[in-house]
């Protein structure tokens, strides 16, 4: 499941988005030019951070 702060790709769009709002199976993500979209959250992939250290 995801939550709100996860880094995410979708096909609809090029580059990353991060999850700002999740309402059930509804998610609104937002790329860094401050554009959001509402997708289905089956349309997502979570992009899983290396961690340091």
């Amino acid at each position: 499941m995801l939550k709100i702060g996860d880094e995410v790709v979708t096909m609809s769009a090029a580059g990353r988005f991060k999850v700002v709002s999740v309402d059930g199976t509804t998610v609104t993500i937002e790329n860094p030019e401050g554009i959001r979209k509402v997708v289905i959250e089956w349309n997502l992939r979570r992009i899983d951070q290396p961690q340091l250290g």
